[in-house]
């Protein structure tokens, strides 16, 4: 970074110079690579290709990583709550700051487009406030959030009443849900149940209340008591203006409901509204209009004011959940209300906390929400620039989305809002804030051409939220259909391709023009995967790639895009679907995983990546939407995103020591890692090179870090040891890997050593690949070989025969006798200490019982 600072305070004529130092150090350490640059020595970098490493660089020091597994019931160590509620609050704060500072115009371009200068400026001061409110809760006062951002008191009460009136309930309806659920709670839970950041939950939108309802109300309680009216209205959240209307409206009708005597006033003299009448007539009016950057400034106020208000709470949370967990559970076997609870990771969404709850999905047919639907333009757009940058200032034709639950869930559609942005078609919600109608965006206001889609669903998404799909397909034959565009059509140039495609591959042309419009595909036979991680991961299963894609092709082909059409495979349809695919995209909402250490990413959208790669015989672009960062969404390119989580996680000596700290769960996530990595270098080539499956070698099996690697795998789990080493040994056998043949001879070393001492595992990277273990075998000794290929038959044999009980006894013949006494007193007191837990449980639930009835 010292470099790159110099770089950027360097004189124009020594530009190149500093530039020229900053490429060599970062060809020497590799980050080229990652970030798709090129390595010419006498080339120097240009101003954006210097910042893209330094931002690379800034990410490399600020990633968030998880650490040693949690486990139930078991607080983490005080120094792993503090790093968790800095990952919570700091951003919120950082980034709340820069908008406001943008707004007044304070903001400096540096910031903006160096992390580096953003970290310093914005980044540090707000973790070191963080800091203080750990020390000192009581420090977050009215006070110190207006100095913190830079506001005055009005101001906070200003951004306060547009927040209130932005997100109270609207209609009488949902008001009087709200003023339910509010009663609900103060009668029936417990203090301190609700989680920390439960005052300021984004609310959705509510339509107005039907006219018939409104007037019928107003009748209700025409004379309903005023002080009971105000009361009622505060409870369904009315806003403060409306009481304020209302307040007024009843003044006013007390005065002119008597003369001058005091006597009432005439008959038939027109009346002020009064009581109820008075509140529907307040409550009824439409909201008041806010400006973008009135709304904008509330939003950045709000982020400051909940995150400064709730750091101790942050912190308690973390303390009590694993206690809250175990309390839960008691409690629901029992029979009792378990709170409900959004899902998802705790740095993203702090709502999670505390844990121990129900957690809720989401109302599909509000999605995608206002708040997704301005994310998912801005990614939109993001995917278009980062496009047109690689690729000579083109557009891409046609992009793929992977569409998740988990995401839909968090970030309220916003995968599905990119969609629909693409096409050049919006959301339109009806009365009750549903989406239940789409509109076109008018060409010139759109300013690019329509770009076509095609959406792959898991099975979870395809059941949570078919409407959606339905929503998808219908958004494509609008926009194919679209007349009168400034710009090219790309959906219909799609579809007409779609079609050329479908009857060249033996379709009628009445079924070829339906199909051309297919772009929602998912598992076929109401399948949840894409079926192909078994046939990747078993090398000897295929030899040439086409065949994957095939498979793929087949599994992930039926059609989702209408009830009439539900589930329905047509041969060629998703094939037909997936032509001038230039673009890849999968979404990220969680800290807790990444495109190596979650398979079900390479499952999918390494899956896609394949498909298009032979279905139009061009590697398409691959960028993740990673929504991680509530405040700062944004697109990463794959390859950047998988250099980021390797160094940050596998390759990296603090997280391996921290990982390192847990047993054989933990050593199984290295093998995991391993095996993903195999399955990325089988989907998109592009994204895994040789120097980092070199890294890996050099970190696990040399051990070059000093971390005592061998020895940890030998003694929390050797069966994880195996696996990684049967990964690399099959990526260096298909030629994934260009290892070298010390390379090859020092693993199959280490691979058969741990076998034949610890007995294989038999994954079916250690033991099913017969071509993998006949290639390890031709790299030992005579001896090594045989006695090696001796272990994995008995194995194998014994799993053959079908026993369950005979695989154990055969295991068992193989190990020392020693080994088999240990084996026996552990079972023994693995027995005794179960019968231990339910005595306790039972002692337990009685005490519960009974102290419940006092």
């Amino acid at each position: 970074m010292e470099k790159i600072k110099i770089y950027n305070n360097s004189q124009k004529a020594n530009k190149d110079q500093e530039s020229l130092a900053v490429k060599t150090l970062t060809v020497k350490m590799g980050i080229h690579r990652d970030l798709g640059l090129d390595s010419m020595a006498n080339k120097p970098y240009t101003e954006d290709e210097i910042a893209r490493v330094e931002n690379f660089a800034e990410e490399l020091a600020t990633e968030k990583i998880t650490g040693q597994l949690y486990t139930m019931g078991v607080p983490y160590e005080p120094e792993r709550i503090t790093s968790s509620v800095y990952a919570m609050a700091t951003e919120p704060i950082a980034y709340s700051l820069f908008a406001l500072d943008k707004q007044r115009g304070k903001a400096t371009e540096s910031a903006e487009k160096h992390r580096s200068v953003f970290t310093q400026q914005y980044l540090m001061p707000a973790r070191l406030l963080v800091e203080r409110l750990m020390a000192n809760p009581s420090l977050a006062t009215d006070e110190l959030i207006c100095h913190t951002a830079g506001i005055t008191p009005q101001e906070l009460a200003k951004a306060r009443q547009i927040e209130a009136e932005r997100n109270a309930p609207k209609g009488m309806m949902a008001m009087m849900m709200a003023a339910a659920a509010k009663k609900d709670q103060a009668d029936n839970e417990p203090s301190g149940n609700g989680h920390p950041a439960s005052a300021k939950m984004e609310k959705g939108p509510h339509g107005k209340m039907p006219a018939g309802m409104k007037e019928a109300m107003k009748k209700m309680g025409a004379n309903m008591d005023p002080e009971k009216a105000m009361e009622m209205a505060k409870s369904m959240g009315a806003s403060p203006e409306a009481l304020k209307k209302m307040e007024a409206s009843m003044k006013a009708n007390k005065d002119t409901s008597t003369d001058a005597s005091g006597k009432p006033a005439m008959a038939g003299k027109t009346e002020k509204p009064q009581g109820m009448s008075a509140m529907m007539a307040a409550m009824g009016k439409a909201p008041k209009e806010y400006s973008k950057e009135e709304v904008e400034f509330a939003l950045a106020v709000a982020e400051v004011e909940r995150t400064i208000k709730n750091v101790g709470n942050y912190k308690n949370a973390l303390l009590t959940s694993p206690e809250e967990e175990l309390s839960s559970l008691m409690n629901a076997l029992k029979g009792g209300y378990t709170a409900p609870t959004p899902g998802g990771d705790p740095i993203a969404n702090p709502n999670t906390l505390p844990t121990g709850r129900n957690m809720y999905a989401i109302n599909a047919e509000a999605t995608p929400t206002e708040s997704a639907w301005e994310k998912g333009i801005a990614l939109a757009k993001q995917t278009i620039d980062r496009y047109k940058q690689r690729h000579n200032d083109s557009i891409p034709r046609k992009v793929s989305y992977t569409l998740w639950s988990s995401e839909f869930i968090e970030t309220g559609g916003a995968t599905i809002a990119q969609v629909l942005y693409m096409l050049g078609v919006e959301p339109v919600r009806d009365a009750f804030g549903r989406v239940s109608d789409l509109k076109l965006i008018p060409s010139t206001e759109l300013g690019r051409p329509r770009i076509d889609v095609v959406v792959q669903t898991s099975g979870q998404l395809r059941d949570l939220a078919a409407s959606r799909l339905f929503l998808i397909n219908r958004a494509v034959e609008m926009a194919a259909a679209a007349k009168d565009d400034k710009y090219e059509n790309q959906v219909a140039s799609s579809v007409i391709e779609a079609e050329r495609v479908l009857t060249e591959k033996g379709l009628s042309p009445k079924d070829a023009r339906e199909i051309s419009t297919f772009r929602v595909f998912g598992g076929a036979n109401g399948m949840y995967g894409t079926g192909i991680q078994e046939m990747v991961e078993s090398g000897d299963r295929w030899e040439n790639e086409s065949e994957i894609a095939d498979t793929y092709l087949n599994n992930m082909g039926a059609y989702y895009g209408s009830e009439k059409n539900w589930e329905v495979f047509q041969k060629f349809a998703f094939e037909a679907a997936l032509t001038r695919t230039d673009v890849v995209v999968q979404p990220r909402q969680s800290n807790t995983w990444g495109a190596l250490s979650l398979d079900h990413v390479y499952e999918f959208m390494g899956g896609m990546n394949l498909a298009v790669r032979n279905v139009t015989g061009k590697d398409p672009d691959a960028y993740l939407s990673d929504y991680r960062n509530r405040n700062h969404m944004k697109m990463q390119e794959l390859k950047e995103a998988v250099g980021v989580e390797s160094r940050t996680t596998i390759l990296n000596p603090t997280y391996i020591k921290e990982k390192m700290k847990g047993g054989a769960s933990s050593a199984s996530e290295f093998a995991e890692v391993i095996t993903n990595t195999y399955g990325w270098n089988v989907m998109k080539p592009a994204a895994i090179d040789k120097e980092l499956w070199d890294n890996i070698y050099n970190v696990y099996v040399k051990d070059e870090l000093n971390l005592g690697v061998k020895q940890y795998f030998e003694q929390q789990n050797p069966a994880a040891l195996e696996e990684m080493t049967a990964v690399m040994l099959e990526s260096a056998r298909k030629g994934l890997w260009q290892a070298s043949e010390e390379q090859v001879a020092e693993l199959s070393k280490l691979h058969t050593e741990i076998v034949n001492t610890y007995r294989p595992s038999c994954s079916g990277f250690v033991c099913d690949n017969a071509k993998l273990r006949d290639f390890i075998a031709s790299k030992a000794d005579a001896q090594t070989a045989t006695q090696y290929k001796e272990n994995i038959s008995k194995i194998r044999e014994a799993k053959a025969s079908g026993s369950n009980k005979g695989v154990v006894m055969k295991k068992e013949e193989m190990n020392q006798t020693a080994e088999n006494q240990t084996n026996t007193l552990s079972n023994v007191a693995v027995g005794i200490a179960v019968i231990i837990v339910i005595l306790a449980l039972i002692l337990f639930v009685r005490k519960r019982r009974k102290s419940s009835q006092m």
